[in-house]
């Protein structure tokens, strides 16, 4: 589709926030357009091997790290959908715990479970989100296992992909459909509300006179391959490109106040375990249950498995545990996840692409957390008969033993050796009315700025503690309607 000159609202990215945001400002009957940096993806072409998966969907082909003393992998999406196309799933409503922190550290408004139910059971009536129907994966069993010896309090976890036929391809773009990213229903269901999208369009600048945004300068990407720059104008504009592209964007654009000084993450260590009986997590949806006995500080979980994403968890110690590789189908790997006390920034590269560059620093807590999550998680497995645990601990012994496992309770990993990735990050453009910690208030708007927004992950305050997908698209359907309220 040819980009408009000028549009009603414009809508800087297709994930979570975006997609919502389209939906509900088409639906009030407001001229949207949404510009998208990535591909919009055929169905068929979902579900490739993970080079070709990296090459279409991911941005950066999934090689983006967060640097500090200790770096950290992560991974977003980058096409129709976002992030929603390449992660599994999972739906969590934020917890209370979480949204009064909010309030009283914040003083994000209006957002207590009761406001926000309407806009989470909006979200998981369109996403169909529910508990899985089949019958239950071997490594979900064997972690069932493990966690019931340990008595511990766990749940399987709903989520949005009704219908789903266990390819364990979530991470390539569900192939069957039945994972409902925002390709899938939010953002044709926006379409058909009137929405238009521009595919292959990367937003260099906002433009902006005085506390008003004008447009944007944005680099479209043609059918011969050839890039033209373009100007939108725009009445108002929603950045909803994520929690690193968000940030990035407004500071290349001279909008700093709060963006981009208080990035969060969920710090993630690994592990491989080794069981006796074969359980072909390659060949099946990841494990479904969640331990929340230690929530909200740690959860303990089910990780996405195939043989190459094994060889990369073992490679820490390769030359002691390379040769499990032929084990493969006794293994499954399972996480350990830090709410994550740490503090980070987002920053445009200063090399000529503006691209994001990432920081984090693990707090002390966060070390202790990790440390203690490991010796649970581990204890857990071995309970559930696992013969070897591998962590992704450079220079740590395979953990075979449980006095082995429990040491970590009381003894710290050392930050050196830790191999941490992240599928979670947020907060780096928190939204509250507390103007000496937020860049925008509690319902998106950008301070200073007359008719600017961001409601995407960016916008929440700190760490939810759980998979934040829910949050962010409750939120930014409070926000979306909220706005097209006070325009009547």
């Amino acid at each position: 589709m040819a980009e408009p000159q000028r549009v009603q609202v414009l809508i800087v990215g297709s994930g979570a926030g975006g997609a919502v945001t389209a939906l509900e400002l088409a639906r009030a009957g407001l001229d949207v357009c949404v510009l998208e940096q990535g591909t919009r993806w055929k169905l068929d072409q979902y579900g490739q091997g993970s080079v070709e998966a990296m090459r279409r969907i991911y941005r950066r082909r999934g090689m983006t790290p967060i640097l500090g003393r200790v770096p950290i992998g992560y991974v977003e999406g980058s096409c129709v959908g976002g992030s929603t196309e390449i992660n599994s799933g999972f739906w969590h409503r934020t917890p209370r715990e979480v949204l009064l922190r909010w309030k009283a550290q914040f003083d994000l408004g209006e957002a207590t479970p009761a406001e926000l139910e309407p806009h989470f059971a909006s979200a998981e009536e369109l996403l169909g989100v529910s508990l899985y129907g089949g019958p239950q994966p071997k490594s979900t069993t064997v972690f069932k296992r493990g966690i019931d010896a340990m008595g511990w309090a766990a749940q399987e976890v709903p989520r949005a992909a009704p219908g789903c036929k266990s390819t364990n391809a979530c991470a390539a773009g569900c192939p069957t459909g039945s994972k409902q990213g925002m390709s899938r229903r939010i953002i044709p269901a926006a379409e058909a509300a009137g929405a238009r999208l521009v595919t292959d369009c990367t937003v260099q600048l906002l433009v902006h006179h005085g506390d008003r945004i004008t447009g944007v300068l944005a680099e479209v990407r043609r059918d011969d391959g050839a890039r033209e720059l373009v100007r939108i104008d725009a009445e108002h504009v929603f950045v909803c490109a994520g929690p690193t592209e968000t940030p990035a964007l407004l500071r290349r654009s001279g909008i700093k106040h709060h963006v981009g000084d208080s990035l969060r993450i969920h710090p993630m260590l690994k592990v491989a375990a080794v069981f006796p009986e074969q359980v072909d997590a390659q060949d099946s949806v990841l494990p479904l249950l969640q331990v929340k006995e230690f929530w909200p500080e740690v959860s303990l979980g089910g990780a996405f498995f195939t043989p190459g994403h094994l060889a990369m968890l073992l490679s820490d110690n390769w030359l002691q545990t390379g040769e499990q590789m032929s084990r493969y189908r006794n293994m499954a790997s399972y996480y350990v996840a830090v709410r994550g006390s740490g503090r980070g920034s987002v920053r445009p590269s200063l090399l000529g692409d503006g691209a994001p560059v990432l920081r984090y620093e693990l707090s002390d807590e966060d070390v202790i957390n990790l440390s203690k999550g490991l010796a649970r998680l581990a204890t857990l497995l071995l309970a559930a008969g696992a013969t070897h645990v591998h962590p992704t601990v450079q220079g740590l012994p395979t953990i075979r033993k449980e006095v082995e496992a429990i040491r970590w309770l009381d003894e710290r990993l050392p930050r050196s050796a830790l191999s941490l990735t992240t599928v979670h990050a947020f907060s780096s453009c928190p939204i509250g009315e507390r103007r000496d910690r937020c860049a925008a208030d509690s319902f998106g708007k950008v301070h200073r700025y007359q008719n600017l927004y961001v409601n995407d992950a960016s916008m929440l305050p700190d760490s939810p503690g759980v998979n934040p997908q829910g949050s962010v698209m409750a939120l930014a359907r409070r926000n979306a309607v909220h706005f097209s309220e006070a325009l009547r």
